[in-house]
């Protein structure tokens, strides 16, 4: 199937999923014209999709979902604490489904991402559970183009996924602050899309996929990030290029 009709095919299944599920397949024959193989992959597509949107797939999702978007509110700075094994130092980014903060894991001495559901939602199972979903989705794709899940856990009522910290700059930083060769930015985009093919395999959607949540470390690997996971992050040992004036 050439790309022009793969495209074809998954639009016709988004329309699909749009509607009813009494009147998916009426549509689909409609929309496929007679057209068998368009017809047998755009099925392929939606039943995909379904399956996906009743089982709450959002490992790599955009925090949002039947219950619509979450709360932001944010956390009494956590700073200076300890959870668990992980020391917390700073806040480092903020999503839609809690805050981010730069700590150290005390056991094994390394730099991580600690993720947290903010405090206004752990009062709510199903957010919890969520939660725990998308650590557990995320934490099952062993793939180098994916941020890496170490660890998840609750202390004091506060739920958390560790992650790994990615040294560099979303792509869309990258592209204003560092403004590559065409050639490197074709490179980036085919390790996001490589990631994004070993996450459809496993039956996870992103569904929102943007500059903002990929991120080019500085040995040029570009990580799929998670819907909380750090936007921006420059290792203290090595500061960015100031931005201001030509380059």
């Amino acid at each position: 199937m050439t790309p022009e009709r793969w495209q074809r095919a998954e639009n016709l299944a988004r329309a699909a999923l749009e509607r009813p599920p009494a009147e998916r397949a009426d549509f689909l024959a409609e929309g496929s014209a007679g057209d068998a193989e368009l017809r047998s992959k755009a099925d392929e597509l939606l039943s995909f999709y379904a399956r996906a949107e009743a089982a709450d797939t959002v490992g790599l999702s955009n925090g949002e979902g039947a219950g619509g978007p979450v709360s932001t509110a944010p956390f009494e700075s956590l700073a200076g604490r300890v959870l668990g094994r992980y020391r917390v130092e700073r806040e480092i980014g903020r999503g839609g489904m809690g805050e981010v903060y730069l700590a150290r894991d005390t056991r094994l001495d390394r730099p991580v991402a600690l993720k947290l559901l903010p405090p206004s939602l752990t009062s709510d199972p199903a957010r919890v559970r969520r939660f725990e979903r998308e650590a557990r989705a995320a934490s099952s794709l062993n793939h180098p183009n994916i941020i890496t899940v170490y660890d998840v856990g609750e202390q004091a009522g506060m739920h958390y996924i560790v992650t790994e910290v990615v040294d560099g700059l979303t792509l869309r930083d990258w592209v204003r602050e560092e403004r590559p060769p065409l050639a490197e930015l074709a490179d980036a985009v085919r390790q996001a899309a490589l990631a994004l093919s070993a996450a459809h395999r496993a039956g996870i959607v992103h569904r929102d996929v943007k500059p903002e949540n990929l991120m080019r470390r500085r040995d040029g690997y570009v990580k799929v990030l998670t819907s909380a996971s750090p936007r921006r992050w420059r290792s203290p040992a090595r500061p960015a290029r100031p931005t201001n004036g030509p380059r």
